[in-house]
């Protein structure tokens, strides 16, 4: 099933795409797109904390991700399993479960959301544009995005608690 779904999505393959989400996914390979949206809140005094812990996201995302679930599950990409793809970026290493792409990309943008920033919208988008160009780029099951795309909101939710709770503190966790 889910490969049928990546393969359907490679019906809509056509160059304007192709060139869009290989720019666009290539933009969170380190989390780029998102870091230059936290240097732009970080300048702005009022903006600051709600950075910072949006970056305290983006670690923990890339930590539990990176270092704890793929080694655990281990499971390969799909164009290993499907070595007739034609990939239109340069294969990424690494297991595939769950994406890392969707879940700092979720981590980031729904934390900026649910602080009501200006520009809230912009965020998710962005971020769903970035979980949908993993399945175009075909570097993802669609579980694996699913999986990073709630494991970022659940990140996400968890530091919107804590920066709540700090502000009703005085600054203290």
């Amino acid at each position: 099933m889910e490969m049928a779904i990546l393969d359907f999505i490679q019906k809509f393959s056509n160059p304007f795409f192709d060139w869009f989400f290989k720019v666009y996914t290539t933009l969170g390979n380190h989390g780029e797109i998102w870091i230059v949206i936290l240097v732009l809140l970080l300048i702005k005094k009022e903006t600051r904390k709600i950075a910072l812990f949006a970056v305290a996201a983006l670690l923990i995302e890339y930590v539990s991700v990176e270092y704890i679930i793929k080694p655990l599950i281990e499971r390969p990409r799909p164009f290993i399993v499907n070595d007739t793809i034609q990939l239109i970026i340069p294969k990424p290493s690494g297991y595939s479960f769950p994406s890392g792409h969707s879940a700092s990309s979720f981590a980031v943008g729904y934390f900026l959301y649910l602080n009501n920033l200006k520009y809230k919208k912009t965020y998710l988008v962005l971020a769903s544009l970035m979980a949908f160009s993993r399945l175009y780029v075909y570097v993802h099951y669609p579980t694996d995005v699913i999986v990073g795309v709630l494991l970022g909101i659940a990140i996400a939710y968890g530091m919107y608690f804590i920066y709540k709770k700090s502000n009703k503190s005085g600054g203290k966790i």
